[in-house]
């Protein structure tokens, strides 16, 4: 009785990073753009890696891929794998930086994006305290430039800002699922705090095309109007990103006139060193994932 066990082959991480890029942005053309490799050679990854598990892994569409039922099994394997490789990798050769970085995020986008950004940057720099300073984008404007705050985001206005924006996403509006509150006359509105730039958005959106509303709610925080929408109390401007199983997304088939996108900037303050170096491309990276996710749900 031949007792041999079997050979077990090893996941090649390029692959597996391949794979999941194709996961996330779910076409093999932006998946080449994030691992800079070109279509051709993602399409042999692939086949190279059905070949090593011996299953199909992507159901080919027109226009985009759709994963297996052993593709779903890998994707989550595959994610595993890179995030233990990445964090290893960070270990040995990330600087070993220490002291306090200042973080300015608005009140709505810092909700949604940071605490996923600061966790990444825990994990790669665990000696860094990070100040965060939540506020509207004219405030966060004036305190990098006065050297109070090391890093910021902030709407991005082309007239004021010359780098270009790290972040475009689509804002929607946004209601519960199965709710009632667009029925109602006048259309009740949850919105930001005034001077925030997605509230400037919808109502000049709203005035142009003589939609009856009132703004029942107000709120600095994002999360107070997402509240409201989930109860059914109003809707609300929103990013795409934030949409979930218990919101859903409204248009001009419901009367409702489109939004466009907003962009984020990043500043950093004068004399900047190596740790805020570090933090900004974090937050640059963080979002990134979140614009690809905003891309795949308005697709």
């Amino acid at each position: 009785m031949n007792t041999t066990p079997a050979l077990i082959h090893n996941l090649d991480l390029d692959l597996a990073r391949t794979f999941v890029a194709i996961c996330e942005t779910g076409n093999f053309s932006r998946a080449a753009e994030k691992v800079h490799r070109s279509a051709s050679a993602i399409s042999l990854q692939v086949k190279k890696l059905e070949g090593m598990v011996e299953r199909e892994l992507f159901k080919r569409e027109t226009r985009r891929v759709s994963l297996t039922e052993d593709g779903e099994v890998l994707l989550g394997y595959a994610r595993r794998l890179l995030k233990l490789n990445d964090e290893a990798m960070s270990h040995f050769h990330a600087p070993e930086f220490s002291g306090i970085v200042r973080l300015g995020v608005p009140n709505d986008t810092g909700i949604i994006a940071i605490p996923e950004i600061l966790k990444r940057f825990a994990d790669s720099h665990p000696h860094v305290d990070i100040d965060v300073h939540l506020g509207p984008t004219y405030n966060l404007r004036h305190r990098v430039s006065d050297g109070e705050i090391d890093v910021a985001v902030f709407s991005y206005d082309p007239e004021l800002d010359p780098q270009p924006p790290i972040h475009s996403e689509p804002l929607v509006w946004l209601g519960a699922r199965h709710g009632t509150a667009l029925d109602k006359r006048p259309v009740p509105m949850a919105m930001a705090e005034q001077g925030c730039y997605w509230r400037t958005m919808a109502l000049k959106a709203l005035d142009e095309a003589d939609v009856n509303y009132r703004i029942a709610y107000t709120s600095e925080f994002c999360q107070a109007q997402i509240a409201a929408v989930r109860a059914d109390l109003a809707i609300a401007p929103l990013p795409i990103s934030v949409i979930s199983d218990d919101l859903v997304h409204l248009g001009p088939r419901h009367g409702l006139p489109k939004l466009g996108e907003y962009r984020m900037t990043l500043a950093k303050r004068d004399g900047f060193g190596a740790v805020e170096e570090a933090l900004a491309a974090h937050v640059v990276a963080g979002f990134r994932k979140i614009s690809e996710r905003g891309m795949r749900l308005f697709a």
